[in-house]
């Protein structure tokens, strides 16, 4: 669980403070309270302890899991649940929206949801209620496992992620508070609601079992809780109304689940039971043993005459173990290229291509060809340092800053390909690019000198006329160049056409973000966030679209644009360093820093993920999560992604991500089995509750 936010540490002390200071009113009328409580309270109900917050213990693995599938499938159901309610949570927020609200409700949505699930547990355990403490701590056990399939495969976003107008309120209301949720919340874990499941559950479970009324205060504060907690919810663009409904459903299934099997759990696992099980261990092994076998042959009777019970455990065991097939496929779509550990790394189409800088000898540059699963050495002169690698479609080049190697892919059948040519220059070469005119002959464009120079791929020049004293950053898609210059009122992007001179187009970048990220940004680099005065230090173009990555003083930004409408759109977060952007295919992935503050001082992780952007959807999803991996030069493949990762130990891997939602042939198997058995299953169930019924 990340918990590295300052805000967050004052959240979680909040809690633990209000919960305390609480006591006395909500503490059952007979109790008192002491220091000597707390130790006999951690003495007592450390099972309950571990099984309450084990919960946060795998809180993370399935928001990365969320966040993997969600990358991977796009299982979005947003649509059909605005198609339901429509815009009711924009007329409660645009209807309520004040600054001191927005400001209340969400130091309320974050600190009173600690604060009410934190005391629901601590208080029964503490006054020593264990009749309480058992059905409450498995109430709220079973919300969380009732929870995990919506979140994993009934993905719906925020209502402020989607809603036009709509604002999340909660996660915008300062830098600091937007950096933390953004680390902790995948924004599309909005079915169903736990804020109200959780709590609903408690009152239902303390509602249920508590015959003399001790808790009365405590479930009356409850009720007023779970009500300022669905406004709040829906006014701070976070929850839609079914999020509500859907959370007010598991937390009841959930209570229902404890009725059937508090008594037989805590049988086995009341903590008082383990000490007298030791001592039996030790005293008398052979009766223990005799006992434990009589215990597990006992718990196998039931199914020598099978009810509904048994045979919905068998459904639902079916069920679940198709579903992890599913999902284990759903998020394993990451595979690494054996035997490939580059240094520098590119691809293009099917094509990737590595540069490994071994400890002695030549540079190594591997070319692997993705569907085909096979590699290719690049031959030519060696390199005395690490060259650059430009690819476009089946059109490679390696150049350094005197050289320039080019290959053809195409066809290829050799073990080692040689360059078609290779070119030297004397004057130093900046920047390279490969494109292809509109008879789709490539051509390799590179600036000397502010100048540009093309040549075709016999290395014949092209003429151009392309005036520019700024020809230091440029990048080719089809017939067209773009290049960055800048300008007296900020940075922007120019586009021409060596074989269509009159082609001149002059984009401005915009200011993306806004003032209370700017200076909180300036507040902790110590640098200011200057639009007019950033530069453009990275270009990536696909057809209609610009990337351009914008030095704004703190960090780097990425910018989307569309050259026919100027639309423009940040992609990265403004708050985060973002790099290396790659577009082809309308996908886009770049690299950005996740992190709680963007301090470097502070000792926050510095490890890149990366992020994939689809344009005809508009969504960014995060397809790495590994605080220990950085990764690096992701790059648009045909249905899929590269790039390199480096472990904490510093062990290098190219890996590769299928873009497809595919299934492996051993999945579909299991799920062809899986439906054949449900028949006979279903046909059982049904006449074993007709006959049930009929006794």
């Amino acid at each position: 669980m990340a918990t590295g936010s300052g805000i967050y540490l004052t959240w979680i002390t909040g809690a633990i403070v209000i919960t305390l200071a609480l006591m006395p009113i909500f503490k059952p009328n007979y109790a008192k309270i002491s220091i000597s409580g707390f130790i006999d309270m951690f003495r007592r109900y450390w099972a309950h302890m571990i099984i309450v917050f084990s919960i946060y213990m795998w809180k993370d693995l399935l928001d990365q899991l969320d966040r993997i599938l969600m990358a991977n499938t796009y299982l979005d159901l947003t649509p059909y649940v605005y198609a339901v309610e429509g815009d009711i949570v924009l007329s409660i927020q645009q209807a309520s929206e004040n600054t001191l609200l927005s400001v209340g409700m969400t130091h309320f949505y974050v600190l009173g949801f600690m604060t009410a699930t934190f005391a629901s547990f601590v208080y029964p355990i503490y006054f020593d209620d264990r009749y309480m403490a058992d059905r409450v701590s498995l109430s709220m056990f079973f919300v969380y496992i009732l929870a995990v399939p919506f979140y994993l495969f009934f993905n719906v976003r925020v209502t402020g992620d989607y809603i036009p107008m709509m604002d999340t309120i909660a996660y915008d209301l300062t830098p600091e508070i937007h950096n933390w949720f953004t680390q902790i919340d995948p924004f599309t874990n909005g079915m169903p609601s736990l804020h109200i499941g959780l709590p609903f559950a408690i009152w239902l479970t303390y509602e249920l079992w508590d015959e003399d009324n001790r808790w009365i205060v405590f479930r009356r504060a409850l009720v007023v809780y779970i009500a300022l907690t669905g406004f709040a919810i829906l006014y701070l663009g976070i929850h839609w109304v079914l999020d509500i409904l859907g959370g007010i459903i598991i937390g009841g299934i959930a209570v229902q689940i404890t009725a059937k099997v508090h008594e037989p759990f805590w049988r086995f696992a009341d903590e008082r039971l383990f000490s007298r099980r030791l001592a039996h261990i030790i005293d008398n092994p052979t009766d223990w043993l005799n006992k434990s076998w009589k215990m597990v042959a006992d718990s196998f009777k039931p199914i020598q005459k099978p009810s509904t019970t048994q045979t919905k455990a068998i459904i639902v065991t079916l069920m679940m173990l198709t579903g992890t097939v599913l999902l284990w496929d759903a998020t394993h779509q990451s595979f690494p290229i054996e035997g490939v550990t580059p240094s520098h790394a590119a691809g293009s189409e099917g094509w990737v291509i590595g540069v490994e800088e071994p400890a002695a000898g030549e540079f190594l540059v591997t070319i692997w060809n993705v569907s085909e699963e096979v590699s290719i050495t690049a031959g030519g002169q060696d390199w005395g340092s690490m060259p650059n690698i430009e690819i476009s479609g089946d059109s490679l080049v390696l150049f350094g800053q005197n050289r320039i190697d080019y290959f053809e892919l195409n066809g290829t059948q050799s073990v080692i390909i040689e360059p078609k040519f290779s070119r030297f220059e004397i004057i130093a070469i900046n920047d390279l690019s490969v494109g292809y005119s509109s008879d789709g002959i490539p051509y390799i464009a590179y600036v000397q000198n502010n100048q540009l120079m093309v040549i075709d791929d016999r290395e014949e020049s092209i003429t151009v006329t392309i005036n520019s004293t700024d020809f230091t950053i440029i990048d080719a898609a089809g017939s067209k160049i773009a290049w960055a210059i800048e300008t007296e009122f900020g940075p922007a992007v120019n586009i021409s056409s060596p074989f269509n001179p009159s082609l001149a187009i002059q984009i401005a970048i915009q200011e993306f973000s806004d003032e209370i990220i700017d200076q909180h940004l300036t507040d902790i680099y110590g640098i200011e966030v200057d639009y007019k005065h950033s530069t453009i230090i990275d270009l990536a173009m696909d057809g209609r679209h610009i990337l351009a990555v914008v030095d704004v003083g703190p960090v780097n930004r990425v910018i989307l644009i569309d050259t026919v409408t100027g639309e423009q759109l940040l992609l990265s977060d403004p708050a985060w360093p973002a790099s290396s952007p790659s577009i082809a295919h309308g996908q886009i992935v770049f690299l950005q820093i996740p992190r709680f503050d963007p301090n470097p001082d502070v000792g926050a992780s510095s490890a890149n993920d990366v992020f994939l952007h689809k344009i005809a959807l508009n969504i960014t999803t995060q397809i790495t999560n590994d605080e220990d991996i950085d990764h690096a030069q992701p790059n648009v493949l045909m249905n899929a992604v590269a790039w390199i990762e480096t472990d904490d130990e510093g062990i290098i891997e190219l890996k590769i991500h299928s873009l497809d939602i595919t299934f492996e042939e051993y999945s579909s198997v299991i799920l062809q089995c899986a439906i054949v058995m449900m028949i006979p299953l279903l046909i059982v169930w049904a006449h074993q509750i007709t006959i049930e019924k009929k006794r």
